[in-house]
Order: C-alpha cells, then structure tokens, then sequence
C-alpha cells in the first residue's frame, strides 16, 4: 500500500445539543452517498457494495462512555483499472474521569498497483471533511480549520512570520492567498480554502500589505504578492530554501491543474507527519473482536419451541436479536464471497494484460533513449496504444474510461499507427502546457502527418461526442481521424483542458453523427 494521504483531527460539536455520534454517523452516509438500503447502525456492522465499484466495511463498536469505527473503502481508480485506492478512518471517542468527551478522526488514504511509469494518480480532499464541518469544528494540532481564510492585518505580520510561519513545531502547511493590485482575487478566498480544506491553514492578505509581508520574511524570494499564492509548509524559516514552499503565480492560481499540482503536494506532505490512533483504540478494537465473535446459540430456543416449554420473554427477545444479527454478518460474508468471485474474474483479464503492460512499459524506456525504435515494440491491439498514452503523456492527456472501452472493442487493423496519433496529441499537450505552441492546433498537427477535424464551432449545434467523466459529462468534439471505413477506422474524439492538455472521451470507430 502506498500512502497518498494522511489527516488527523479533534472534532469538537459545534452545538452542546449535538448527539455526536449521531451526527459523525450521518456525515458518513453522505459523504458514501448510502440509499435507504444501506444504512450504517452503531449496532451491528456491514458490509457493502456501492456505485463505482466501491467496497465499503463498517465495524462500529461503543463500550462503557467509549467508542470506535472503523470505516474502509476500496475502489478502483475511473482511469486506471489497475489501481486501486483504499481509504480508511477511525473514529475514536474516550471519555475521562471527569467525564469529558474527546473524539477523534484519522483518515488514511493509500493506493496498490497502477501503472509503473504512470503519473501520480491525483489525490483529492476527502469530501467527508466538509460532511463532518457541518456538525462539528475540525481541529488540526496547529488549530481549527476555516472555511473562510483568516485576514491578516499588516500591524500583526512580524508575529504572524514569527510564531506561525517559523514555529518549529508546526505540523500543517500555511497557504496565504494574496490580493490582485487592481483589487479582488484570482479566484474567491472561500473557494480557494475549499479545495485545500484539511490540507493546511488558510490566510488571506491584502495587496498593500504584500510589502510589510516581504520585509517580515526577509525578502521577496520567500514572499507572495500581486494575486499569487504560496504554501509555507512545516520547517520553513528565514533561512529556507524559497524552492521548498511552493508558489503558485496567479495566471496559474486560475487553472485547475496548477491546483490539482498544489493539493498534490500538500498531500505528499501530509503522509510524512507521524500519526497513529489512540492508544485506546486497539483495547477497543480487541473488545469489538470478542463481541463479533459471540455466535448466538438457537439450539436452545429450538428445543423449548419443539417441546411446547414457554420461554422467557426477554431471553427469546434476546435470542431472536442475536440470529437477526448473525443473518446480517452471514449477508455480509456472502456479500464478500461475491467480491471475490468477481475479483477472480476479473484476475483473467488481468494476466492476459500483463504482457502488454510489459511491453508498454520496456516502450515507456526506450522512448526516452535516442535509438531507433524495433518493430516487437509495436502495439498489438489500440488497447495497448491506449494504455501506453496513459502511462507515458498521463501528465499531458486525460483518457476518459470510455475511451479505454471503446478502443478494447476497435477493429482498426493498425495499433502502432494509433499509438503515433496518441503520441502526436500527448506531445501537442505538453508543449500547450509549456506555452510553447504559437500556431493554430490544425497546423501543428498537419506538420506532424496527423489528420486534424476541429468539432463544430456554433455552440448551440447538438452534437453526440458527450462522454461521462465521474458525475459530469464532457463533450470531445475534436478529432484525429485515419480511414474512411466508419467500422474499421480510427477516430480519436478529444477536447482541450483548462490546464493546455487534452481529455480524450472515445479511441476507435467513427460515431454516427445527428442531425440539428
């Protein structure tokens, strides 16, 4: 398992009213996106299968003013089928003598698998931090988190940069959002705070105060100004190097995949602060152990029923509550089994992929080497070229899963000639990325011996080239084509990102076409 993410805090309710565990039970409903068959019960624990493909175990257990859930989910990655992620949170409460209430949430998430030349797979804020914010105030070992950015004021920088940004014991990054000179920001301060929620500690600064700010931490290179914003991660002083904190400029700020690169690496700091539970938790966990063990014995409640001897009633109740817990634990044990005749399935297509995952990744290699490439390194099938796309321009394209689907079930005779178009695209990406292209995409492309179709440009024109990516829909109305067969030929559907990449939505034969 390969971390990828690891938050740690105390939830405090917002309202004395608040039955806590109640509440941290409904934020988990909505953050799994549960329907009316698949509640969660701090009584008995469950097993279940969701939308996606996800695998979710509940284990509750509450034991004398104590409690813990475990909660983990397995999904596979939308893009890569080989990847899967993996998230765990524990839930912990402990009550002290005096009978305070302490909770606390630790969230882990990791991957396994993937593709070995493959871009870091992009981690993501779970979106059960802002379920829990609801009902309860997050607090990090360096202070509540906001859903607004603290504004600083510049007669308080000196002992902002002095006991918050050069604290040595600070264990979570500080991201300072500044102001444009003309006023406003790139992009709203809550939205901002939003996405890096759980990542760090938000502020905000005003654009007269940039300087004040530049003169607290000893100079611009260590600053951030005119509407950039800048992530002061743990162990920065007035001595570090400006290169280990990064800034983002605000032309950047307003791409989401600058951003998505800033998460990233808020995220890789996150696995490296040392966390572990509770001491508590593993006396609990052994408790929980015992009391999952306990099988109900009916033998008893047979015998009495088959002798026409009355049974007490709270004995028979008790009895009937046990079966109708070991049916559940039973369901979920089939529920298992399930997972694992489809897991077993699905190991078929798996071994038959693993030649060609070799084989992408010995191209992976030797694409980076000035030789000339040998003809066993070509593709054997468009599935193949799709997947080396992935693994080597996974930084420039984004392959949608309709695209993986659509080039498994391609007939154009020609791989290696699908692999030079998706080459061709995922190098126009990155010198997108790179602001280095200067030409309209059609010339770039004709210089390349790539046929180029932009997609109509009246917007109002219905079009089929509309793919699913997630819960949203994406339309691809450019296109790569080669052949004119609409079976047997080869047409790549794509659309430009906000970033200067591409997203690509099909990978095979011609779609029909509507009309308006």
């Amino acid at each position: 398992m390969h971390p990828r993410l690891a938050l740690h805090f105390d939830l405090t309710p917002r309202h004395a009213a608040t039955d806590a565990d109640s509440a941290f039970l409904a934020a988990c409903v909505a953050w799994l996106g549960l329907d009316q068959g698949q509640r969660l019960s701090w009584d008995t624990p469950s097993n279940h299968t969701l939308d996606g493909g996800r695998i979710l175990r509940w284990a509750p257990y509450r034991h004398e003013g104590s409690a813990l859930a475990d909660i983990v989910v397995h999904a596979p990655d939308p893009l890569d089928r080989s990847l899967q992620w993996s998230t765990h949170v524990t839930y912990v409460v402990t009550t002290s003598a005096s009978g305070t209430q302490q909770r606390q949430v630790n969230i882990r998430v990791g991957t396994e698998g993937g593709a070995p030349n493959g871009a870091p797979p992009p981690v993501r804020p779970p979106r059960l931090l802002s379920e829990l914010d609801a009902a309860f105030t997050l607090v990090s070992n360096d202070g509540p988190l906001q859903r607004v950015p603290t504004q600083l004021e510049a007669g308080t920088l000196d002992a902002f940069v002095r006991f918050v940004l050069c604290d040595p014991a600070r264990t979570m990054p500080v991201l300072l959002l500044t102001e444009l000179p003309d006023g406003g920001y790139v992009l709203p301060p809550e939205q901002f705070a939003a996405e890096m929620f759980g990542l760090g500690l938000c502020f905000q600064l005003r654009h007269s105060d940039t300087f004040a700010l530049s003169d607290a931490v000893g100079g611009h290179a260590r600053s951030v100004f005119l509407g950039s914003a800048r992530a002061y991660l743990p162990g920065f002083t007035l001595e570090s190097d400006p290169f280990q904190h990064p800034l983002v400029l605000a032309r950047a700020l307003a791409l989401p995949g600058e951003r998505r690169r800033l998460v990233q690496r808020l995220a890789e700091v996150s696995v490296q602060r040392p966390f572990s539970d509770p001491a508590i938790a593993d006396t609990l966990r052994d408790l929980r152990a015992a009391s999952y063990g306990a099988r109900p014995d009916a033998t008893e409640a047979l015998a009495a029923a088959e002798s026409g001897v009355e049974m007490d009633k709270g004995r028979l109740i008790g009895i009937v509550r046990q079966l109708e817990e070991a049916v559940r634990a039973a369901e979920g044990e089939l529920s298992r089994t399930r997972e694992r005749l489809s897991e077993t399935r699905q190991q078929l297509d798996q071994e038959r992929a693993s030649a060609r995952a070799l084989r992408t990744t010995l191209a992976a290699h030797k694409e980076r080497q000035p030789i000339a490439k040998p003809a066993s390194d070509a593709p054997q099938s468009v599935l193949e070229a799709v997947e080396r796309a992935q693994a080597l321009y996974g930084d420039a394209i984004r392959i949608l899963p309709s695209a993986f689907t659509s080039s498994k079930e391609s007939e154009f005779p020609d791989p290696d000639t699908a692999w030079s178009y998706l080459k061709a695209l995922g190098e126009v990406g990155r010198r997108r990325q790179d602001r280095a292209l200067g030409r309209p995409l059609g010339e770039v492309f004709a210089d390349l011996g790539v046929d180029y179709s932009p997609g109509p440009s009246d917007p109002s024109r219905k079009t089929p080239y509309v793919f699913r990516d997630g819960d949203r829909e994406v339309e691809c109305a450019d296109q790569l084509r080669k052949g004119s067969n609409p079976a047997t030929c080869l047409r790549i559907y794509f659309a430009s990102t906000e970033d200067g990449g591409f997203v690509i939505g099909h990978v095979g034969r011609q779609i029909d076409t509507i009309g308006k």
